[in-house]
């Protein structure tokens, strides 16, 4: 009976590692995962009826999978936020536009939670983000080439290690042996530029990449789309990171590809090829080439660097490297351009999980923005206590993904602002995206309260980018959206008033079924307005009051300046019959009724203008300053300050002689002998 129950033991523990996947044994970095088996045909379908869809960008496609005692509802939309519009792809057969209809984002279904990915043929790879935790989905394949029972692992991301410490100061980044290469590679006379701090443009908060994907790379993944697909993923991930920090009062910054290039073949001549180059050797070659139309450019490998997983210049000052370096010569004879960096996604012979390669990119990007690595006592708190693990730029990972990982310490923070200030200007570039969280509600968001974690109806900008300026689940709408929603999220009662009666328009009144205020009607054209001077039409107070009349408005006549801002009409281009809303010719329309000009009104046939006591104020061409001028020095008959000169020496030579005597009085007067038996 024993023995029954022993292999009834064994059999169920089987039966558990099939299903679960409890021991790893796939990957060092992931310790427990489970499978997936949906039907990939059925996905696949679904993916081209969305494709040939009117509206593809709308159309929505759902996905369910069940794991870890759950079922995950994804409903998913294209989503290409993470490349700037017109990316192109390059490869050996030329350029062509990106193909990004299998690049994903969306929403759980009856959750607070989001998703982004991509679909290739039938197979979703991506990230999950629920309440509680995130889930990451790769193909098997990745890892192993064995038959499994399923074409898909996820994992929670507390069930991943990070990469194990390299031995050496830099940890898995070799930032400071590239910075003593820096230093020696610069000529002599070009010590780093120091410019003055200026006003910074707030609407260019996009930095535009160029992404190399080598053959290495590209080999591991098999196809151009895929290579897209992993760059995607980085991309949106950095975003997530960097676009929630307010750098000195610098916002919503991210990261856009401009063009990718994709090596799909080994080419024996390019000086990239060869297998066995170090890091630091492959990134001087990869910088030779003149990447100065980009704000950074970032080579993607598949080699083994012994625990060195990326590398990237820092940013300084000027040309010296980072953000916004254009080509300049160094030492070595050699034109590059600085604002380059290295990402492999090997370790120790081992292919990094996704999640890895997503956080080294994001410490690279911040060294390229200015960062150096967090160390030192300038650092304050380096997230090493309360169990949160080491912030983004310290130079050794931890054992296990924490959450203090994939953010900015303060040091960093600060650092980065600095080279922000100086060079982001020079080559960041205006959004074309929505910006969610500058409190507009613009395409594709459903409301946009700005940073505010405490609003009750909509997630704000530092939630994760695919629930981020979206309706919180069971709420109708946000106030951000309109006049007519409620701070309970409900739209505000049919009839209630929500803009405000003006001179031209009526009051605007809320539906009772939409959180926008309906455009008020206009009152009738001809409605007198602006303090009875102007008429109303099609909503606007546009015109004079004398077009009522039938007669055009014309400068009062006279020389007596307050009648200058009153009201003056005449007959249709007869300018001789112009007179006061006073005089006896217009007392039909008007009464006798004088209607002053409101403040600011031109006059005086456009060379004055109306004060707020209906005086017209004559505009002086010279301004107050050159009045002053010439009161003093009477410069209008001269042409320049030497003639003036000239005609006036007797009051220079006199101002000379008055100095010259109050001077010497003083020494007179203040001065005393010193006493050289002092000194000895």
């Amino acid at each position: 009976m024993g023995v029954q129950h022993y292999w009834v033991l064994l059999l169920l523990v089987d039966c558990h590692e099939r299903i679960t996947g409890a021991v790893s044994g796939i990957s060092p970095y992931i310790k427990h995962w489970e499978g997936l088996s949906y039907d990939r045909e059925d996905l696949h379908r679904k993916h081209l009826r969305a494709r040939r869809a009117s509206h593809p960008h709308e159309h929505t496609l759902q996905l369910d999978l069940t794991a870890f005692h759950r079922t995950f509802r994804l409903h998913l939309k294209r989503n290409a936020a993470a490349f700037s519009k017109n990316v192109m792809v390059i490869s050996e057969n030329g350029s062509t536009l990106a193909d990004l209809s299998h690049i994903y984002s969306g929403t759980l279904k009856g959750e607070h939670g989001s998703c982004h990915g991509s679909l290739l043929q039938g197979q979703f790879e991506g990230t999950i983000h629920t309440d509680n935790g995130t889930y990451h989905i790769e193909p098997i394949d990745r890892y192993t080439s064995g038959p499994t029972d399923h074409h898909s692992i996820i994992y929670h991301e507390d069930d991943m290690v990070l990469p194990s410490k390299r031995t050496g100061h830099d940890g898995f980044c070799g930032a400071e042996h590239l910075n003593l290469l820096a230093q020696s590679l610069r000529p002599a006379e070009a010590a780093p530029a120091s410019r003055s701090r200026r006003t910074v443009d707030e609407s260019k908060i996009s930095c535009l990449l160029h992404v190399h994907a080598d053959h290495l790379y590209y080999n591991k993944f098999k196809s151009v789309k895929a290579v897209v697909a992993q760059v995607a993923s980085y991309i949106r991930a950095v975003n997530d990171i960097f676009d929630k920090v307010d750098f000195a009062g610098m916002k919503l910054l991210n990261f856009k590809v401009k063009s990718i290039r994709v090596m799909t073949e080994e080419d024996k001549n390019d000086p990239l090829n060869p297998l066995y180059i170090g890091p630091e050797k492959l990134l001087s070659l990869y910088s030779e080439n003149n990447w100065g139309n980009f704000c950074l450019s970032y080579l993607l490998t598949n080699r083994d660097y012994s625990g060195v997983l990326g590398l990237a210049w820092e940013g300084k000052a000027g040309n010296w490297g980072g953000i916004c370096s254009k080509q300049t010569a160094l030492r070595n004879g050699r034109d590059s351009t600085l604002n380059t960096g290295v990402v492999t996604i090997q370790n120790y012979g081992q292919y990094l999980p996704p999640r890895h390669v997503q956080l080294t990119l994001a410490h690279e990007l911040g060294h390229s923005l200015g960062s150096p690595h967090d160390e030192g006592s300038n650092c304050g708190n380096l997230g090493s206590s309360g169990g949160k693990g080491r912030y983004l730029m310290f130079p050794q990972a931890t054992d296990e993904v924490r959450e203090n990982n994939d953010k900015l310490s303060s040091c960093s923070i600060e650092h980065i602002s600095k080279v922000l200030e100086l060079k982001k200007d020079d080559c960041f570039v205006v959004s074309d995206e929505p910006i969610c969280g500058n409190q507009i509600v613009e395409e594709d968001e459903e409301c946009d309260i700005g940073h505010n974690d405490a609003d009750l109806c909509c997630f704000s900008a530092k939630q994760p980018v695919d629930v981020q300026c979206r309706l919180k689940p069971g709420k109708t709408c946000s106030p951000s959206q309109g006049l007519c929603c409620g701070q309970d999220c409900g739209f505000k009662p049919a009839g209630q008033t929500c803009d405000e009666e003006t001179d031209c328009q009526r009051e605007g009144m809320c539906s009772g079924f939409s959180p926008l205020c309906p455009e008020p009607g206009a009152k009738d054209n001809l409605t007198v307005c602006s303090q009875g001077t102007r008429v109303c039409l099609n909503g606007v107070c546009a015109e004079s009051v004398c077009v009522k009349h039938r007669l055009q408005q014309c400068d009062c006549p006279g020389d007596a300046i307050k009648e200058k801002c009153h009201m003056c009409c005449q007959q249709p281009d007869k300018p001789e019959t112009c007179a006061s809303t006073t005089s006896s010719v217009l007392s039909r329309h008007f009464q006798r009724t004088a209607l002053p000009l409101v403040g600011g009104a031109p006059c005086s046939g456009n060379r004055g203008y109306c004060d707020k006591f209906q005086v017209c104020r004559l505009l002086d061409a010279d301004g107050p300053i050159a009045r002053l001028k010439n009161s003093f020095l009477n410069l209008d008959d001269f042409d320049d300050i030497a003639e003036w000169m000239k005609a006036h020496w007797w009051a220079i030579l006199l101002a000379i002689l008055v100095l010259s005597g109050v001077m010497a009085c003083t020494v007179c007067l203040c001065g005393h002998r010193l006493d050289t038996s002092d000194l000895e």
